[in-house]
């Protein structure tokens, strides 16, 4: 039952991100005239254009070289996490490449997170970042010495949750904050408002000062190669799967 609620929650937060790409792309896209865009980007960006009304937290860091990025790589992680719960071999399989998204994810998100208002939230998420980054690495060692190592599997698997922990802690935050605006609503009729405008800091943090491009070249890859084409590759490489046609099998 565990299990179940736990692959609910995992599968519900990447379905969720995945619904707020489509309002990033839009929201890059749209000139100081848009009616959403001249608020600024703001957390929860699905919601605000599904409820009449919304308004999220502002939010400093782009929605290209920050967002598209850490979602599509959230993402990933957590359902490679979800995965390795209904199959847990696949842990030992998907850690030379698990480990590395993982590093990546805490790497990419480590600038956002030093950057939280409020010094509590700046170094929780800080220290998340540091704990994610530090899980992989213990992960990527304990594959290095899988064979030699009793409780391997088992060091695996604390690798593995560490770093799911910390890959949703923004889903923690974001749900709190959903939480805390519906109180608000229902206590006063009116949604909560954050200003009117940009958040001072937006288009001065670290990810606005690379080329756009390469946000997006990121995100295209990521989904060409690691949505697209790996699972592909693992699928063919599966135990038992099935020969290609016209391919021998040997005797």
């Amino acid at each position: 039952m565990g299990k179940k609620i736990l692959l609910f929650f995992l599968v519900g937060l990447c379905a969720w991100n995945l619904t707020k790409i489509p309002y990033y792309v839009v929201f890059d896209a749209s000139d100081t005239t848009d009616a959403y865009a001249v608020h600024g980007l703001e957390g929860s960006i699905n919601l605000a254009h599904w409820v009449d009304g919304y308004r999220g937290t502002k939010l400093k860091s782009p929605a290209v070289n920050f967002l598209l990025v850490h979602n599509v790589v959230g993402i990933t992680v957590l359902m490679m996490m979800a995965l390795s719960l209904l199959r847990p071999p696949l842990r030992r399989r998907w850690g030379p490449w698990f480990f590395p998204f993982s590093i990546l994810l805490g790497a990419h998100t480590l600038p956002a997170a030093w950057m939280m208002d409020g010094a509590f939230r700046k170094y929780l998420f800080t220290a998340t970042c540091v704990m994610v980054i530090g899980a992989a690495t213990f992960g990527l060692l304990t594959l290095r010495r899988y064979e030699r190592e009793p409780k391997a599997e088992k060091h695996l698997l604390v690798a593995y949750s560490l770093i799911t922990l910390g890959a949703y802690g923004a889903g923690f935050a974001e749900f709190y904050q959903i939480g805390s605006n519906a109180v608000a609503r229902l206590r006063t009729g009116i949604w909560p408002e954050f200003g009117a405008l940009p958040h001072p800091l937006s288009g001065l943090t670290a990810y606005d000062a690379l080329p756009e491009i390469l946000g997006w070249a990121v995100f295209a890859l990521w989904v060409a190669v690691v949505w697209i084409a790996l699972p592909l590759w693992w699928r063919r490489r599966e135990p038992g799967a099935r020969p290609r046609a016209g391919v021998p099998t040997g005797s």
